[in-house]
């Protein structure tokens, strides 16, 4: 049973410590509005969506900042899994609140589904430069965590090749709007039965935003109150707030497709008000519920018609 304690407030967010055997003793839950706004609106897209990204990648870099407030600034690197960790704006976010830029290295990794295994997935990596790793590096990843399987192939990469420099790896930090508690348990193996061996002194830490997600069978979609999920009690009260008891539980997705919603908006609106749709027209959808969906539904419409619009 996971134990989650108020550990402190930082530029506007509440900072919780996640006690559990089975996660990295350094596992975190960040509350915030900037982060809420994003969690609790999964039909925005567009400027929309990057304009409360841009909010939150702030927020991000005052938490992470007071983390590393000790170590030079060039020792600090991003590493982006494209294209969906584009989009957490972390070198963005250190500019506006520390006043430099961090160096980048990218990886480009896809996942494919492993046939005939319901929720399972292989990740494969088809880019990678890490010109820009320092030695010692303090590697600050951001990445929507579902099943884990980009976020350990990415991290993978990132051991192999400071092997290759002979490099150290001072500390991984990954910050996810939305994890899975599955994928928080995956790096905490990962970080177990791999990073220790190969780099005994790197720390390894997760920042989650609002909670650690229940993970549904197929492998992607993460739901708000389930009994595994993992969460303070503002973000409980705050789920049933703004959701009421139907989609508190049965919301599709804290975010449905990452990469999807950040880079095409047109495909996220179409695959929302189709799911939008199907629970409109279901018998289950409580009067909350209802409300929501129907306000969603109609700030989509709204987006869809300026679409249309010349520039």
């Amino acid at each position: 049973m996971a134990e989650v304690t108020e550990k402190e407030k930082i530029g506007g967010c509440t900072i919780y410590r996640v006690l559990d055997a089975k996660m990295l003793p350094d596992t975190s839950i960040l509350c915030s509005e900037e982060a809420r706004n994003i969690l609790y609106s999964p039909h925005i897209a567009g400027i929309r969506l990057q304009n409360e990204l841009d909010k939150l990648s702030e927020q991000f870099a005052l938490v992470l900042g007071k983390r590393l407030s000790s170590v030079p600034r060039g020792k600090i690197c991003e590493l982006v899994f494209l294209s969906g960790g584009l989009y957490y704006s972390i070198s963005p976010g250190f500019k506006k609140a520390h006043g430099f830029a961090l160096p980048q290295c990218f990886i480009g990794i896809q996942r494919s589904r492993v046939e005939g295994k319901e929720g399972e997935f292989r990740a494969m990596a088809g880019y990678e430069n890490f010109e820009s790793l320092p030695d010692g590096a303090h590697v600050i990843i951001g990445d929507t965590v579902a099943t884990g399987s980009t976020l350990v192939k990415g991290i993978q990469l990132l051991l192999d090749t400071a092997e290759d420099k002979g490099f150290s790896i001072a500390s991984i930090t990954v910050v996810t709007i939305a994890g899975s508690r599955v994928g928080a348990e995956k790096l905490a193996t990962l970080s177990k039965k791999h990073i220790a061996t190969t780099h005994p002194s790197c720390k390894v830490g997760m920042i989650a935003c609002e909670m650690l997600f229940h993970l549904m069978p197929d492998g992607t979609d993460l739901r708000f109150l389930m009994p595994d999920s993992v969460m303070p009690e503002e973000s409980r009260r705050e789920a049933e707030r703004r959701y009421g008891k139907y989609l508190s539980k049965n919301m599709k997705c804290a975010v449905f497709d990452w990469g999807t919603r950040c880079k095409n908006p047109s495909g996220h609106y179409r695959e929302f008000l189709e799911y939008c749709e199907g629970e409109l027209g279901s018998l289950r959808l409580d009067e909350k519920g209802r409300s929501v969906l129907l306000r969603m539904k109609k700030e989509i419409q709204d987006a869809q018609a300026k679409m249309e619009k010349p520039i």
